[in-house]
């Protein structure tokens, strides 16, 4: 845990092959029954971003501290991230200066000086780091000072007390309990920048048929967002319905229509040959489809069924979104062909056409970026203009927490003039673009 870098005179260059910083290594795994899971070390890399040492740095990042039971899944690797960045910052970068090369020799006022630092130092586009990015920097690096002070004792040059302190609360049930907070505050500079993701109705029901025409490999992956609420991520994990690995999707039909559709998103699985991700899923769960759009993603479905028959694919896996390859299409392809479909085909089509609102949406999008996200934004504004409670939006939506539910809610009178009547509508747009390509 010394500082892999040793001071030198002002002007004088070293090696690339001799310069030493901190850096996370990843690899992805599975287990004999395929679930995928990933390992995050700390490294310590040359200049040449080759791997010179294995530290052990990231048993203390405090990933399930107070468990014995940790989930095969788990993996520290965000917080791994902002542990190297001061690291780095304090030990290799300014290691003479403050006289230090050792973790152990961090002092509660150096851990501060970095906070400040990554708070006020602009990213790479001009803009400054949110103030979660901060708070969730300033609880991974004090989590990991702690772990280690609490392991090292006395050899380190901080004390528990130094990183926390104690808070009282109540509980909803009058219960008095103690939380431990990181005892700082950082100043920052404070940026209200909210994501383009707006997606008017029209706008929609113009995407989803383009997609079918000129992008066919990643419309139902579209349908998914849209019509389950699914993340980009999630949506690559689906697999076909005749998968080795269990079915990706269930149908239960009363009468011969379908009435309930289920997505299968228990478990991450490995979903190509070469072990390579295809996306997170960040809530374990099966998903069904928002029952308004259940017709609608049943048309779509059969089109996509049409696109499977005609590429090949890896049948040991069966995924939903084969590649040109055959292999399971991943999140980063994923969103490369999004992008290209808005910038080819759905801009030029707005900018060109006789409605001005289309027209203004268009311009919009000349300056902003669109992503796959706007697709699970349109889903939320769907259930909050359909009257979803704070419960059914974080059930429909697959969240952890009902922080972004309440935050939907608390915004619907800005959402009101979203609502345009979908169900039936889609369904009919679907089946006019599947007669213009079958014939």
């Amino acid at each position: 845990m010394t500082v892999p870098n040793k001071s030198h005179p002002p002007g004088r260059s070293i090696a690339l092959e001799k310069q030493q910083r901190y850096a996370v290594y990843s690899f992805s795994a599975a287990t004999p029954d395929g679930i995928a899971f990933t390992r995050s070390f700390i490294v310590v890399v040359n200049g040449y971003d080759v791997i010179t040492r294995f530290t052990r740095l990231q048993d203390y990042a405090g990933v399930y501290r107070a468990k014995t039971f940790i989930p095969i899944s788990a993996d520290p690797e965000a917080k791994l991230h902002y542990i190297c960045a001061m690291l780095n910052y304090i030990l290799v970068e300014h290691g003479a200066d403050l006289g230090v090369r050792h973790v152990f020799e961090i002092t509660r006022e150096m851990l501060e000086e970095f906070f400040t630092c990554y708070a006020l130092t602009p990213k790479h586009d001009g803009t400054h780091k949110s103030g979660d990015t901060v708070e969730r920097c300033v609880r991974a690096v004090t989590g990991f000072m702690y772990k280690l002070s609490r392991h090292f004792g006395g050899f380190m040059q901080l004390d528990p007390a130094d990183l926390y302190r104690e808070e009282k609360y109540f509980t909803r049930g009058g219960e008095r309990k103690t939380k431990l907070v990181p005892n700082f505050q950082i100043r920052g500079i404070a940026e209200v920048r909210s994501p383009f993701r707006d997606l008017p109705t029209k706008v929609f029901e113009l995407l989803i048929p383009l997609a079918f025409r000129y992008a066919p490999d990643i419309a139902f992956a579209m349908v998914l967002q849209a019509f389950a609420g699914l993340r980009a991520g999630e949506a690559m994990n689906v697999r076909q319905e005749q998968s080795p690995l269990g079915p990706g999707l269930r149908f239960t039909e009363i009468e011969g229509r379908v009435i309930n559709i289920q997505i299968d998103l228990s478990k991450v699985l490995v979903l190509r040959s070469d072990g390579k991700s295809v996306g997170r899923i960040k809530k374990p769960r099966k998903q069904e489809v928002f029952y308004p759009f259940v017709d609608a993603f049943c048309t779509a479905y059969k089109y996509h069924l049409a696109f499977l028959r005609q590429r090949s694919f890896e049948p040991e896996y069966a995924p939903m979104f084969p590649n040109e390859q055959g292999k399971a299409m991943i999140y980063d392809s994923y969103r490369k062909r999004f992008k290209a479909l808005v910038t080819e085909h759905l801009r030029p089509l707005l900018l060109s056409s006789g409605d001005p609102e289309l027209r203004i949406y268009g311009q919009k999008l000349c300056e902003n970026n669109l992503t796959p996200h706007s697709l699970r934004h349109w889903f939320t504004v769907q259930l909050v203009l359909r009257g979803a409670d704070i419960g059914e939006i974080q059930y429909w939506r697959g969240d952890r927490s009902p922080q972004s539910a309440l935050e939907y809610l608390q915004n619907k009178g800005d959402l009101v003039r979203e609502l345009k009547e979908t169900d039936s509508r889609l369904t009919e747009l679907l089946m006019k673009v599947g007669a213009e390509l079958n014939g």
